[in-house]
């Protein structure tokens, strides 16, 4: 028996990083699966990934920031797999690491309209399914750039630490329907993008990549670059029966480096 059999989620970004790793972690837990993301190749990929580790799927080519494509994934996950049970906002879009003085505001709504407002277009879409099968869980995938505050980051800090107040607010909001809605805050992430950064100061500094990894993980306790995987796993956590009575909370996973 999986932690999720039984179950069907939606999750957003599914890229090749944290959201493929999530939704790798729910299928092998049993879940059926709705996955969106904007590069219809990319999204095969993972759906014959999935699938061959024996549970149904489907993907649906989505931008989180248009409504429409927001309900037509959900009312597909209500059609093929049968409702909707857990919802993942996974998807992102990155800063442009510009100081506010010479920001674009334009920039900024760009952030805003993914990171926030699409994880808002998702959540709304699939909370008459979920209140469908009397239950659910949303779990929103924030960032430790809204608590351990850098420059030239506040676009996309900002937008994060909105995501994060909004959880508390759904959670109150969707209570009474028992939906339960979390936020999993990590901090750096070993995937392809910490990769590509890696390589990208080993180059452009002639460091080699260990004294890059060396200088990210001097801030880490744990001594690490938390690995997409562990993440998956705490959204799997927030996603299941194990966290039945939790809810409009958040849970720091990076490896120490900021408490909150």
């Amino acid at each position: 028996m999986g932690l999720l059999d039984g179950k069907v989620a939606v999750i957003s970004g599914v890229g090749p990083g944290l959201g493929r790793a999530t939704a790798l972690a729910f299928a092998r837990e049993g879940a059926s699966l709705a996955l969106a993301a904007r590069n219809e190749e990319r999204l095969s990929e993972i759906v014959a990934e999935v699938e061959a580790l024996g549970v149904k799927a489907i993907g649906v080519p989505t931008d989180v920031v248009d409504v429409e494509a927001c309900e037509k994934i959900c009312a597909e996950a209500k059609s093929v797999l049968g409702g909707i049970d857990i919802v993942v906002n996974s998807a992102f879009r990155g800063d442009t690491f510009t100081r506010f003085e010479d920001a674009n505001m334009n920039t900024w709504h760009k952030i805003f309209e993914v990171n926030f407002f699409g994880a808002m277009n998702l959540t709304k879409s699939a909370l008459p399914y979920m209140r469908e099968r009397g239950a659910g869980s949303v779990v929103m995938v924030a960032s430790m750039s809204a608590r351990k505050i850098r420059d030239a980051e506040a676009g996309y800090a900002a937008s994060k630490g909105a995501l994060l107040v909004a959880t508390k607010s759904l959670a109150s909001e969707f209570a009474v329907d028992k939906i339960r809605v979390n936020a999993v805050v990590p901090g750096w992430i070993w995937g392809p993008n910490v990769q590509m950064y890696v390589d990208w100061q080993s180059q452009s500094r002639s460091i080699s990549k260990e004294e890059v990894i060396a200088e990210i993980t001097r801030e880490i306790p744990l001594g690490e670059v938390p690995p997409q995987e562990d993440i998956a796993e705490a959204i799997l956590f927030f996603a299941s029966g194990m966290s039945r009575m939790i809810t409009g909370q958040s849970l720091d996973v990076n490896g120490g480096e900021y408490f909150g």
